[in-house]
């Protein structure tokens, strides 16, 4: 699975999902991840590598079931993958400014402070890779744009796709 998508109005990457405190216990390989910080398996192997670094901290002689399997990581890359295009398949079909327009209402509705600390604390929770490996501020991230896309969209976006993820009991 590539991980990676586009559409006539977005054509940054959307990827799986990875904590900045899980990446830094497991050290995974840069190779995973894409611009937004999130993992990319880009094929088979990749899942295997990555269960692999996670599997060699867990104490599986003791809890076996705590073993994560190559083959999940897939399929919840693919379910991430199914959300993040009935998002696009939305905005090229009905409203190419949903995410915009939920930003200018949350900012209405919440206050902007409120939203910028909370796309904040995901933005550092879950840093995108410039934020996490190249040292760039979450801050002068979230002003920013990826791909002309402006980053607080991007973010907002992610948070989304995680909530939901979250709630799904196949996960």
């Amino acid at each position: 699975m590539s991980g990676r998508r586009s559409d006539r109005h977005y054509h940054y990457a959307m990827e799986f999902h990875i904590a900045r405190k899980v990446r830094d216990r497991y050290q995974f390989d840069d190779a995973l991840f894409g611009l937004t910080g999130n993992v990319i398996f880009a094929n088979f192997h990749a899942a295997r590598v990555f269960a692999q670094k996670v599997n060699l901290k867990r104490d599986l002689l003791n809890f076996p079931e705590n073993a994560v399997k190559a083959a999940h990581l897939n399929a919840m890359g693919l379910i991430d993958e199914i959300m993040h295009q009935v998002v696009a398949l939305y905005r090229q079909q009905r409203n190419p400014q949903a995410v915009a327009q939920a930003l200018d209402w949350l900012d209405g509705r919440l206050g902007q402070p409120a939203v910028n600390q909370a796309l904040r604390v995901f933005a550092d929770e879950f840093p995108a890779v410039v934020v996490y490996r190249q040292g760039a501020d979450v801050e002068t991230y979230l002003r920013g744009t990826t791909e002309g896309v402006p980053n607080r969209q991007v973010v907002l976006e992610e948070m989304l796709m995680l909530w939901l993820s979250n709630l799904n009991p196949a996960l």
